[in-house]
């Protein structure tokens, strides 16, 4: 199979690039502060889309719903390309709370005040959302005790929290989730933002655990609205585990310590080496 990245560079398809697009204009939409909307990287609708395509996983996991650009490419793509699939998708925040919610309605780029359940309720394809099961709590919580269910999935998607602790906490409890044959698409790989330093660490390990590690360039690639176009945010795409996983519990807490010193004390200025 072609990698994904390449995949996406000479994507010519416009059934799929519709049926993305049209999801991210009701869920995935960013309002900046000057008054504008950019599509927040849809292109991760497509990646999805793809492996749905390809890989055909029936037990998905996603960490991170957001306002459901993920969960609904998937369960799009799963009706487009017959996969009968349960989606199990996880997020700190409940889906009745009320936030800014960017959104274009009637060909109407705006800002709401709404939950994400108002929104998939109000315009959302009711069939797609039955095949998603959404989940609310910390992914300290809802990981492991989905490990302990003994609960085990062809898919996983990791889209949550981006500090150094998290990242490494979610990428430890998936690969211990994920079945022999399973894959993982991280989000976020953005080594020129701040936030992005959790998924670059953690790219490092991952190649410890994965035979076949892929670092594809997602954001702006067929939509626009990359942030920083000399240097687009990525996805990391990671098969072939090596072996059963164990999460080493005890090893957290170093994690955890480790990130709360990045956040307050990295800065790009503190590099030895600038630009004359």
């Amino acid at each position: 199979m072609t990698g994904l990245g390449d995949w996406l560079k000479t994507f010519d398809d416009k059934p799929r690039r519709e049926r993305v697009w049209q999801l991210g204009l009701l869920t995935g939409l960013r309002d900046e502060k000057d008054g504008t909307y950019r599509p927040a990287n849809f292109e991760r609708g497509l990646i999805l889309d793809r492996i749905i395509e390809t890989r055909n996983p029936l037990r998905i996991l996603e960490i991170g719903t957001g306002r459901g650009l993920g969960a609904f490419a998937m369960a799009a793509a799963a009706r487009a390309h017959g996969v009968d699939v349960e989606i199990t998708t996880a997020d700190i925040i409940p889906l009745s709370t009320p936030q800014n919610y960017a959104i274009e309605l009637d060909g109407v780029r705006q800002t709401l005040r709404a939950s994400c359940a108002e929104i998939w309720a109000k315009h959302l394809d009711a069939d797609l959302a039955k095949r998603i099961t959404p989940l609310t709590g910390r992914t300290t919580d809802t990981l492991p005790a989905a490990l302990r269910a003994g609960r085990q999935f062809d898919f996983v998607f990791i889209d949550a929290g981006h500090d150094l602790f998290s990242v490494a906490h979610d990428l430890a409890y998936s690969a211990a989730l994920l079945a022999p044959d399973g894959a993982i698409l991280m989000d976020d790989f953005a080594p020129m933002e701040e936030f992005g330093l959790g998924t670059c660490v953690a790219l490092a390990h991952a190649r410890r655990l994965f035979a076949e590690v892929e670092l594809l360039t997602s954001e702006g690639v067929i939509f626009g609205g990359a942030v920083h176009l000399e240097a687009p945010r990525g996805m990391i795409f990671l098969t072939g585990r090596r072996g059963p996983v164990t999460v080493k519990r005890a090893l957290l807490p170093l994690w955890r310590a480790a990130g709360f010193l990045l956040e307050r004390c990295y800065s790009p200025r503190f590099f030895p080496a600038e630009l004359r």
